[in-house]
């Protein structure tokens, strides 16, 4: 017995970190100048020579124009944990250049993190350790340019547009969407399931014309509807206390004067001030017309649930950094996950 228990202590004991002892498999060889030179060749060029695959390509595979990979590059490449420094052995490292393209691959393609190694010669533990840094990178590099409520220059700008389409004083359409979490684990299986019985994760979405994203929360349990997430969606709480939208805009409609601009909903949603909803049961022509009008504008939003999809095959499947982030957003409230992005 006392043997039995010394083993069992053991097994449980986590185990430390001894670094590099006799019998460990050697780092393999991977030359980090070959897959830089590499990179250089196919997508910025060398010598004076053109890259061998141009704009369009380039786009295509990386998902973003050039120009943005480089300004993501520029802001990042001497940064500590992103620049190049000497190891132990007094070699020179990876280069920057080589963690962004393997992280813009595993996010482009869904590839698993092994994949570019023969590509990028970075090993598997790398590039995960990449990824993550790069998306945490992103959210804290340019959170107050890009997660935030339009200013009321861009508020103006929507409303001229919703106008020249026949929809006065809207902001946009409000949505939600469930996105099916194959890899639900078994403990928060019962919280996550929907109606169909398939684990999911709502995302309530506002967004206008140019599928320009305004509002995004996510992490909602999948058994919410949309009048669930609404209740604890952070737009309820703006619009509660007088924070969104603003109020400097007024209109006039059958004779009333109004201040409060609204959004584009479907029917299940309550009849707030600040949601314009379908007629439930069309009588008159004027009413069928908005009806037709309202759910024509309102495909804005499942117009660019299908574009996230198609660009992005990341946003087709929950990825576990989003997910844990959400499910910790959600234990507290809900309130703390809500971002207004692109």
């Amino acid at each position: 017995m006392r043997l039995h228990r010394r083993n069992a202590a053991q097994l449980a004991r986590r185990r430390r970190f001894v670094g590099s002892v006799a019998g460990r498999r050697p780092n393999r060889p991977r030359d980090f100048d070959q897959g830089m030179r590499g990179i250089m060749r196919d997508y910025f060029g060398v010598d004076g020579q053109p890259p061998v695959y141009g704009e369009e390509t380039f786009e295509c595979r990386f998902r973003v124009p050039r120009s943005i990979s480089m300004h993501i590059y520029e802001a990042i490449w001497d940064r500590p944990f992103w620049r190049q420094s000497i190891n132990a052995t007094g070699r020179p490292k990876v280069y920057a250049l080589q963690k962004l393209v393997a992280a813009f691959r595993v996010l482009a393609y869904r590839e698993s993190y092994d994949r570019a190694d023969e590509y990028g010669r970075l090993s598997k533990s790398t590039i995960e350790v990449v990824t993550k840094k790069l998306i945490e990178f992103i959210v804290e590099e340019w959170e107050p340019v890009y997660l935030r409520p339009p200013n009321d220059e861009e508020v103006k700008r929507m409303l001229e547009r919703n106008a020249a389409r026949r929809v006065q004083e809207c902001i946009g359409s409000l949505d939600c969407s469930l996105w099916e979490w194959a890899a639900c684990p078994k403990g928060l299986a019962g919280h996550y399931q929907n109606r169909k019985k398939r684990r999911a994760i709502v995302m309530e979405t506002v967004c206008d014309e140019d599928l320009y994203i305004w509002h995004f929360f996510i992490g909602a349990l999948g058994s919410f509807n949309d009048l669930n997430v609404l209740r604890i969606s952070p737009l309820y709480f703006d619009v509660v206390e007088g924070v969104w939208p603003p109020r400097s805009f007024s209109f006039c409609v059958n004779g009333r004067s109004r201040c409060l601009l609204y959004y584009l909903t479907d029917g299940v949603y309550l009849k707030y001030p600040f949601f314009v909803s379908p007629y439930p049961n069309r009588i008159i022509p004027a009413e069928k017309c908005f009806k037709r009008l309202q759910e024509a504008l309102r495909k804005d939003v499942e117009r660019l649930y299908g574009v996230m999809t198609a660009i992005f095959p990341y946003s087709s499947t929950p990825w576990p950094i989003w997910l844990s982030r959400a499910d910790d957003a959600c234990r507290q409230g809900g309130r703390n996950s809500a971002q207004h992005g692109r």
